[in-house]
């Protein structure tokens, strides 16, 4: 509610939290006291609190990882502030649903990187938006997209990536078909099927 961007997955609190309301109703002071790790694993997680935007990149680069941003909501204002702020333009990927936001994003910050997410059967409105849009890559829900939808991103020239893929044949699958990268809650199982 006070502007500040932090990570968090749901749009409501119920699910990780435990109780009622809105993520984006709250001010920072109170959500960073919230417990979102009581639910997850067997307790393990217990007492972790929800990041700023700024100490999740932080943490992401100093690990030697490159943070692959999803904007859920706030404002492209918001991003390219703490982005610029943090001269961190050349070393994030801003991905989003909201093909507006990255439009609005990329001609703020020209040289950022930036993935437009799509999901249902492609068509040709999406595609001319994507035309006009321009992102570095596109990433696609992967039981949506047809061998024919990736041929015709790739014949646009968009490097293309399937989300979320947690089954090894379905990675193994596009893979063989030329899918450019594969997002999945399962890294470390992957790593040896795709080097």
């Amino acid at each position: 509610a006070d502007g500040v961007l932090c990570l968090f997955h749901d749009d409501y609190l119920r699910r990780i939290v435990g109780r009622d309301g809105r993520i984006e109703d709250m001010k920072w002071d109170e959500v960073r006291t919230l417990d979102v790790g009581r639910w997850f694993g067997e307790g393990e997680f217990a007492g972790e609190t929800p990041m700023t935007l700024a100490a999740a990149i932080e943490l992401c680069l100093e690990g030697g990882g490159t943070p692959l941003i999803e904007q859920k909501s706030g404002s492209p204002e918001r991003y390219a502030l703490v982005l610029e702020r943090n001269e961190w333009l050349d070393r994030v990927v801003v991905q989003s649903f909201d093909w507006g936001f990255l439009k609005e994003l990329s001609e703020r910050l020209p040289n950022l990187v930036i993935g437009a997410l799509g999901k249902r059967s492609l068509d040709g409105r999406q595609m001319a938006r994507l035309r006009r849009l321009i992102p570095d890559w596109v990433g696609w829900k992967h039981s949506d997209l047809s061998e024919t939808g990736l041929e015709v991103l790739h014949k646009a020239r968009f490097q293309v990536a399937i989300w979320t893929v947690n089954d090894l044949s379905a990675a193994r699958k596009w893979s063989g078909r030329g899918v450019d990268g594969i997002i999945t809650d399962r890294p470390d199982d992957f790593v040896s099927l795709l080097e």
